[in-house]
């Protein structure tokens, strides 16, 4: 690709020198250098128009550690009305939040995370 256009630019250059020097045939040759050359831009344009129109396979590695921003520890759930012990089969997201849902006297409230500080 590269070398077609240093071809081109380099047959305008010309063309244009004969244009320049004048001469009935000088400018029908300096015409056909021209024009030469734009047909070669011209081809040149429209392959790197093709080859950018391909699709083209990006492989992608994310390495992600998931890790708390402080001392993580297991607590035990219990219901904050009756303080029976809860199990994970008492939770339930709903709308982004965990609620729970005790299943000996029935309250329903939402897991909060306490504050890190």
């Amino acid at each position: 690709m590269g070398a077609l256009l240093f071809l081109a630019i380099f047959m305008v250059l010309l063309g244009m020198i004969f244009i320049i020097a004048s001469g009935t045939e000088n400018i029908a040759v300096g015409a056909v250098f021209v024009a030469i050359a734009v047909i070669l831009l011209y081809f040149s344009y429209r392959t790197s128009k093709i080859e950018a129109a391909k699709p083209s396979v990006v492989n992608q590695t994310f390495q992600v550690k998931m890790e708390g921003s402080g001392d993580l520890k297991e607590k035990e759930l219990r219901c904050k009305s009756c303080g029976a012990p809860l199990t994970d089969k008492n939770l339930k997201v709903i709308q982004g939040g965990v609620m729970m849902t005790c299943p000996y006297c029935g309250a329903v409230s939402a897991l909060e995370e306490a504050p890190k500080w």
